[in-house]
């Protein structure tokens, strides 16, 4: 499935290349426990310019699609952070392509931490975020 994001900015930003990036947010001491793993790939689209795609491609037992609702809020947060490189993604799909779900232990809330690290991670390593935006306009810490 395909979802369209569209988010608000002058400063859209381009994946430069194929990233990935893994969410696991465990918590399991003592009730409730909290279960939620995502496995995200960030790529560029295939147009010149274009809206940031989420493509959904894992089954229900997987990650129930109830979780969509915490996945698109986490995107939406990471974007406004201020570690981020833009205001938002152009151009870019991300694929959820892997997770997993604990029929007691996951909720929502979860599954949007999960998401948000699954995304810094990815666009760490995109060099878009955080430690990785700083060193390359030369401001990393020695």
């Amino acid at each position: 499935m395909l979802f369209y994001l569209y988010m608000t900015g002058t400063r859209g930003v381009n994946v430069p290349g194929r990233c990935v990036g893994e969410g696991r947010f465990v918590r399991q001491m003592g009730p409730p426990g909290r279960y939620g793993v995502i496995d995200l790939v960030l790529e560029p689209g295939e147009e010149s310019y274009g809206p940031c795609v989420l493509s959904w491609e894992v089954s229900e037992s997987q990650i129930p699609l109830i979780f969509l609702d915490g996945v698109i809020s986490a995107i939406k947060h990471v974007m406004t952070e201020d570690e981020f490189a833009g205001d938002h993604l152009s151009n870019t799909v991300i694929r959820v392509v892997g997770g997993a779900y604990h029929q007691t232990d996951s909720k929502l809330s979860c599954y949007a931490m999960a998401t948000a690290l699954a995304l810094r991670a990815a666009l760490t390593n995109a060099g878009l975020y955080g430690p990785a935006l700083a060193a390359q306009a030369g401001d990393a810490p020695v």
